[in-house]
């Protein structure tokens, strides 16, 4: 064999293996390949099935809040209803969500079964918190059947139901937010996949585009879905607001033709009292005078019975005068505000052992007599508290005209109101003292003072306090 024909035969053994050694790289990479394309096929779909199931599973937990927060507006709404129109129709959809509610809070606990420890911790306080709300709305509707609706609207003022709607609803959007957040991130990572795919092959990347069209616009319709539901919830809350804003404004307007009216009987009994009352005990002590002139007699006894008769109907007299005064005081009526202030100050403090400074307009003020009496009224009622709860020493009254408001301010020395009393005042006296200034467009405040006492700090607007000066009639010439 010549050379030419080794080196031939060796360069075909080399190019044969050369050749194989292709073949089984080339075989070898599209096995890579394939099995590249099938893992990564397997991996996105697995990859596009958790997303799919963490969106779903998104939908499920906000569908099941969604019923939930639904049931409690529909359940206040009802309740509301009930107490303002009083008709008992409006009771059936309270009835409805209130036999709903066990169902629902058992959806939303099995939604969140697999949450965060955080996330279930707001689960297990909207739970709470609705249980709370329609708890608080029995014992309102308790209230309504044995007060009526004035013990309903008394509770209702206390804001509790209002705090805990706003403890509902702050950690509903806490997880509404979680959830849309988790749904977003879950949509990034698929779109992510995607791209991955569509690199690896194009076969596998049609397949994939065509899946990921599909999930991405079932998400998008769900999300549009949700955006619907929740521009018809953000709608629903406007409308409850504006009713609620609307009721409110009607209770107050009634109640404050209620405090009219009481002040009317207040009136009204005060002018029977001195009338009828003063004019028989008047009578009663002419006759004792008439018989003790009449039985004149040396017993002791005698002469005894009739000096307690004189003092039990002196004291009789004294009695129905401060009764008289309490229910509507006359130096308000026939000397002015600050007469009738000055008056009770000195009387209240003076049976209670305070030393009380009052500082006053050095004129007398010409408040309309709404204004007058609501003065009087929020003064009056300062000095009872601080009488009954204080354990006061020095009280200072004060009426300052300032530019354009008088500011009426009573502050004592005692122990001082608690915390949550100024948050969120519950006495009935507190509440009408607020109402009072609310009806004259004015303002309340309750504070503490440095010292640790109680300040009432009230400002009213001259344009409405003040009376209107008779305009001069022109004389004709």
């Amino acid at each position: 064999m010549s050379v030419v024909s080794v080196d031939s035969y060796k360069l075909a053994s080399i190019s044969a293996m050369t050749s194989r050694v292709r073949q089984v790289a080339l075989l070898a990479l599209l096995l890579t390949t394939l099995t590249g394309l099938f893992v990564a096929a397997e991996t996105g779909q697995r990859r596009l099935e958790e997303a799919s199931q963490r969106v779903e599973l998104g939908a499920q937990r906000q569908r099941a809040l969604a019923s939930l927060l639904q049931l409690v507006s529909e359940a206040e709404s009802s309740q509301r209803g009930y107490i303002l129109l009083g008709d008992p129709i409006y009771l059936d959809p309270f009835r409805d969500a209130l036999e709903k509610l066990p169902q629902a809070l058992t959806e939303l606990r099995a939604a969140f079964v697999s949450a965060e420890p955080g996330e279930r911790a707001d689960v297990d306080q909207v739970v709470h918190f609705s249980q709370s709300k329609f708890d608080e709305m029995r014992d309102t509707l308790q209230q309504y059947r044995e007060h009526g609706r004035s013990g309903a609207v008394n509770l209702i003022r206390t804001d509790v139901g209002l705090w805990t709607m706003a403890q509902i609803s702050d950690r509903a959007r806490r997880i509404q937010d979680r959830e849309t957040d988790s749904i977003l991130q879950s949509s990034r990572g698929w779109a992510n996949d995607r791209w991955v795919n569509r690199g690896i092959t194009s076969a596998a990347l049609a397949l994939s585009i065509l899946l990921l069209l599909i999930v991405y616009r079932r998400v998008v319709n769900y999300l549009r879905g949700k955006e619907r539901e929740t521009e018809s919830l953000a709608e629903r809350g406007a409308e409850l607001e504006s009713l609620v804003k609307q009721r409110t404004d009607e209770l107050s307007e009634l109640s404050n033709h209620l405090q009219t009216v009481a002040e009317k009987e207040k009136s009204l009994l005060s002018r029977e009292l001195h009338d009828e009352l003063g004019g028989l005990l008047v009578a009663a002590q002419m006759d004792v005078s008439w018989l003790e002139n009449r039985l004149r007699s040396s017993e002791a006894d005698v002469t005894m019975h009739f000096k307690r008769l004189r003092e039990t109907l002196r004291d009789g007299v004294n009695v129905k005068r401060r009764v008289i005064e309490n229910l509507r005081p006359s130096l308000l009526d026939n000397l002015g505000l600050l007469p009738a202030l000055r008056w009770l100050s000195s009387d209240a403090c003076g049976r209670a052992g305070l030393k009380c400074m009052q500082h006053y307009p050095v004129g007398e003020l010409r408040l309309t007599p709404e204004a007058s009496i609501a003065v009087y009224r929020i003064v009056q009622e300062s000095l009872t508290n601080i009488i009954r709860h204080a354990k006061a020493h020095h009280v200072t009254i004060s009426l300052e005209p300032g530019a354009g408001f008088l500011r009426v301010s009573i502050v004592d020395d005692g122990t001082g109101l608690p915390e949550e009393v100024i948050k969120r005042p519950r006495s009935h006296g507190l509440a009408a003292m607020r109402q009072r200034a609310i009806a004259l467009g004015g303002q309340w405040r309750a504070g503490r003072t440095p010292d640790g006492g109680t300040e009432i700090e009230v400002r009213l607007p001259l344009e409405r306090v003040l009376a209107q000066a008779p305009q001069p009639v022109p004389m004709q010439g």
